[in-house]
C-alpha cells in the first residue's frame, strides 16, 4: 500500500475513534443501566475505592440518600457507605469540610442562607440554586448536582380546627395569635436567618415560645396539642394525614428549597462519572412524588426498598 494512502487510514481511524469516545462522554443521564455511563472513555465500572453518603435524620433527605447509594453501586465500581444519622444540614457541611463525606442531599434555600449566609431578598429557583453552585464551588471545594425537580420550602401548619376557630387562612393572620402560641420547627429553625429569626421580622410576628425539636417528634407535637403550630417541610406527607392546614406565606418570605446532592469534588477528580450517574435523578422527582415516598417511610418501610422501588419504576435499575 502507498506510504500516503496508508496514512491517511490510520489518520480517519484515530478521528473516527476519538468522535465515538467524544459522544460516549457526552451521552444523556437517565439511559438504561446496561448502557452504562463513560467519562472521558472510562467505564465507571472498573472504578475501585468506597465513597461516603450521609443525610439527615429527615425521611426525604434519607431516602434521596439511599436512591444516591443504589444508583451508584450499580453504576460503578465503587463501594458506598451510607450515614442518615446527621442532625441538621450544618453538620453534614461540616462532615464534607473534614471529608467524614463526600456526598449528600440538601437544599438550595437552606445552604444560600445556612452556609454562604445569604442576606438578601428571595430569589427565583435558577439564580438560588446558581448562587449556591458558584458558592459551593468557589468556598468549599463542593458542587451540586441539577436540582431533582422538586422544592420543599418551610409552611406554617395548624390542626384544622385551629384554623376554622380562628378563621385563618394566611400567615399575616397569626399576628393577634402569636404572642400565647407555642411554635414548634425543626432543630435549627430558631436561629436561621432564613427560618423563624428572618420569618418573625418579615412579618412583625413574635411567638411565646419557640420549639426546636427532631423533625418526626415537630408531627406528634401537634397531633398531641403540646404545640398551637409548626414549621412543616411542603412535601412532608403527616401534612395530609394530620390534616392539617397550611397557611399561605403572604410575605413569600420562604426562598426556594430545590432539593439536589452537594458532591466533593476531590472524589469527583477521582471518579468523575459520579456526576452523571447522581443526575440521572435530575428532573425525575415532582413534589408529589416525593411526599408519597416519605409516606412509604413515614408508615415505616425500608427506605432502601422505597428508594429502589422508584429507581426501578423510573428505569434507573435493574429489576
Amino acid at each position: 500500500m502507498n506510504k500516503k494512502v496508508l496514512l491517511l487510514a490510520l489518520v480517519v481511524m484515530v478521528a473516527i475513534g476519538g468522535f465515538y469516545m467524544m459522544k460516549s462522554s457526552q451521552e444523556p443521564a437517565g439511559k438504561p443501566a446496561e448502557e452504562g455511563v463513560v467519562v472521558s472513555g472510562v467505564d465507571p465500572m472498573t472504578y475501585e475505592g468506597t465513597v461516603k453518603v450521609g443525610a439527615q435524620t429527615v425521611n426525604e433527605t434519607i431516602v434521596l440518600a439511599w436512591m444516591g447509594k443504589l444508583l451508584l453501586e450499580a453504576d460503578t465500581g465503587l463501594t458506598v457507605d451510607i450515614n442518615t444519622e446527621f442532625a441538621a444540614s450544618g453538620v453534614l457541611h461540616q462532615a464534607m469540610q473534614g471529608k467524614e463525606l463526600d456526598i449528600y442531599p440538601t437544599w438550595t434555600g437552606t445552604q444560600l442562607t445556612g452556609i454562604l449566609r445569604y442576606e438578601g431578598p428571595n430569589l427565583p429557583a435558577d439564580e438560588t440554586f446558581k448562587m449556591v453552585k458558584e458558592g459551593f464551588e468557589k468556598n468549599f471545594n463542593a458542587t451540586w448536582t441539577m436540582p431533582f425537580g422538586f422544592s420543599n420550602t418551610y409552611v406554617m401548619a395548624v390542626r384544622r380546627e385551629t384554623a376554622e376557630k380562628n378563621n385563618l387562612a394566611k400567615a399575616s393572620d397569626l399576628k393577634d395569635l402569636a404572642p400565647e402560641w407555642i411554635l414548634a420547627g425543626d432543630e435549627n429553625f430558631d436561629t436561621r436567618p432564613d427560618a423563624y429569626p428572618g420569618w418573625s421580622e418579615a412579618y412583625g410576628i413574635e411567638f411565646k415560645e419557640v420549639l426546636p425539636m427532631q423533625y418526626s417528634i415537630m408531627y406528634r407535637a401537634i397531633d398531641n396539642k403540646e404545640v398551637d403550630i409548626i414549621a412543616a417541610y411542603a412535601t412532608d406527607s403527616r401534612i395530609k394525614k394530620l390534616d392539617l392546614v397550611l397557611l399561605e406565606d403572604d410575605k413569600a418570605f420562604f426562598p426556594d428549597y430545590s432539593a439536589a446532592y452537594v458532591v466533593d469534588m476531590d472524589i469527583l477528580k477521582k471518579f468523575p462519572a459520579i456526576l452523571p450517574v447522581l443526575e440521572q435523578l435530575s428532573g425525575k422527582i415532582d413534589a408529589p412524588t416525593m411526599s408519597a415516598l416519605n409516606g412509604r417511610f413515614d408508615d415505616g418501610e425500608e427506605p432502601e426498598d422505597i428508594a429502589k422501588d422508584f429507581l426501578t419504576q423510573a428505569g434507573l435499575l435493574k429489576k
